[in-house]
């Protein structure tokens, strides 16, 4: 453990800016994030999809390279670029080899502090986003969880779609883009992470001319979180929904109140999304589609958030079969609340996590991630033989406990989306479920 720990540096800029490295000379590839503290909870009501959009905007071009030429220096070293939005944060990332560390620093530093928002790019992005919302509208597991996120998280920044709306994407004008890079993109609000064959004094070097001074148009430190659009995250609403739309198959989530990031039953969660539905052994894909023929996908899913949390289950299935599929739900969970996992079962799901974890440390690409979301949520650095210490600690009785404070909180949620019910599901499933 202290072998690897000492691998780890961390160091703040004058301006804010923070840089984490974790050095791994084994590697010939070196992995780098920006990762920015906005994501579709900073929103406001008239921004949603503001930070997709502003994502997608970055690769469009800067005062010294545009878009295709963004694009070709990467490929041309045989590199992949690539970003993404979340609910609580934006990342951009490169993974290149080590030699070529010098230009993945040059265009990261390019986009966040040169980027243009060119009009006409903006126009082609804007087209780009539509037909990306209208793919997710075709694709019933996507869209289900969407949903799912607004019914529970209600008008709260959790709740809005990544992606937007087609109105919300239609109504974002470059002013509104401009105001919210400048808002969110500033040093204090941006942490670099690198992980590879990179010395911390090196990447201190490179990043240099972004630790100094204040960004360009960007404000001063100092803003609070709610001047940042945060607002802590509401209890989770606790209701059944109906949702219709034409599909072949019925798409049920089921989810409860789950543990936040920083909590220790985080571990406890990610134990349980294992032998739930983490796997082709998991109780429930052997109970709905081994045992039963019910679905062809079902799985469950911890997502944590720095004030929230929810775990949920997944299943696809035919419309006779939703009564059977909830019952043996609740049934699989309620046998938790009753029962402990023998040591055995807690061992056999302990493995399958850890080996996991350890599998992922190999990439640098995840250990550039890990270390950047647990600066960003816990503030510290977590090692891989942290973590599995903290799993290996895990009791069966941790487990029950859980299950049961989850459960305590009230009802679950649960949406169907599909077609409209047939008289004897409806039957059969009332009063529970309402429609919309």
């Amino acid at each position: 453990m202290a072998a690897r720990r000492s691998l780890f540096r961390k160091s703040v800029y004058s301006n804010g800016l923070t840089l984490l490295t974790e050095s791994h000379k084994e590697f010939r590839s070196v992995s780098m994030g920006a990762w920015i503290k906005a994501g579709t909870r900073h929103e406001r009501s008239n921004e949603t999809g503001i930070s997709h959009f502003l994502e997608h905007m970055l690769f469009k071009g800067t005062s010294t390279r545009n878009a295709f030429e963004i694009a070709r220096s990467i490929d041309q070293v045989g590199g992949d670029f690539n970003a993404f939005t979340a609910r609580e944060y934006t990342c951009f990332h490169l993974t290149l080899l080590n030699r070529d560390v010098g230009l993945g620093v040059d265009i990261l530093s390019d986009i966040i502090l040169d980027s243009k928002f060119d009009t006409a790019e903006m126009e082609r992005e804007r087209k780009v986003i539509l037909q990306e919302i209208a793919m997710v509208e075709e694709s019933p597991e996507e869209l289900v969880h969407d949903i799912y996120f607004e019914l529970i998280y209600g008008r709260h920044g959790l709740g809005k779609p990544i992606l937007g709306t087609e109105s919300s994407i239609r109504r974002l004008r470059r002013s509104d883009l401009l105001r919210y890079y400048r808002k969110h993109y500033r040093p204090d609000q941006v942490v670099i992470s690198v992980s590879g064959d990179i010395s911390h004094e090196q990447m201190q070097r490179r990043f240099r001319q972004l630790g100094k001074g204040q960004w360009p148009g960007r404000p001063k430190m100092s803003k609070s979180k709610k001047e940042f659009g945060f607002e802590p995250a509401p209890a989770i609403k606790k209701d059944c929904w109906w949702v219709k739309r034409p599909s072949e198959q019925v798409h049920i989530v089921w989810g409860m109140e789950g543990p936040r990031y920083s909590s220790r039953d985080r571990f406890v969660g990610l134990l349980l999304n294992v032998y739930l539905g983490g796997g082709m052994s998991s109780a429930l894909f052997q109970e709905i589609r081994e045992k039963n023929g019910l679905a062809y996908t079902v799985y469950s899913s911890l997502s944590p958030f720095i004030d929230s949390g929810i775990f949920s289950i997944y299943v696809a299935t035919g419309m006779n079969q939703i009564p059977l599929c909830l019952k043996l739900i609740d049934e699989a969970v309620g046998r938790l609340c009753k029962e402990q996992l023998s040591e055995e079962e807690l061992d056999v799901i302990k493995n399958n996590l850890k080996g996991t974890i350890l599998l992922s440390a190999d990439g640098v690409e995840s250990r550039m991630s890990s270390i950047a979301k647990n600066d960003i949520f816990l503030s510290k650095y977590v090692g891989v033989e942290d973590i599995c210490k903290v799993i290996d600690s895990i009791r069966p009785a941790d487990i029950r406990r859980l299950v049961r404070k989850m459960l305590s909180k009230g009802e679950k949620s649960i949406l169907v989306l599909g077609p409209k019910p047939s008289k004897a599901v409806a039957k059969k499933l009332r009063p529970r479920m309402l429609k919309r």
